[in-house]
């Protein structure tokens, strides 16, 4: 049967983290959210923080070809054929 000393050490070492030794920050972040000894809280914010660099961000470029906007939207509405009215402002009444 075992000592209680050897117990309790066997117990103090499950406890313990593990030493992380990671060459970048990134892989420091992936090697703490990998841990199971750790707490899921902070495996979370590791996650949360590595997450921008481990996956592409989603966004949307518009490429124009020359001439401005105003100028390719003036002629759409030429082709169109739709009639623009021009509103006029009434003065305010008292």
């Amino acid at each position: 049967m075992p000592a209680i000393s050897e117990v309790l050490a066997r117990i103090e070492a499950r406890q313990e983290p593990e030493a992380i030794e990671a060459a970048s920050a990134l892989e420091l972040l992936q090697a703490v959210y990998r841990s199971t000894r750790l707490p899921l809280a902070v495996r979370m914010r590791a996650a949360i923080e590595a997450l921008p660099f481990e996956s592409a961000k989603l966004s949307a470029v518009a490429v124009l070809p020359a001439g401005d906007f105003a100028d390719r939207l003036e002629r759409a509405i030429a082709r169109s054929g739709v009639k623009v009215i021009d509103a006029v402002r009434l003065p305010q009444q008292e």
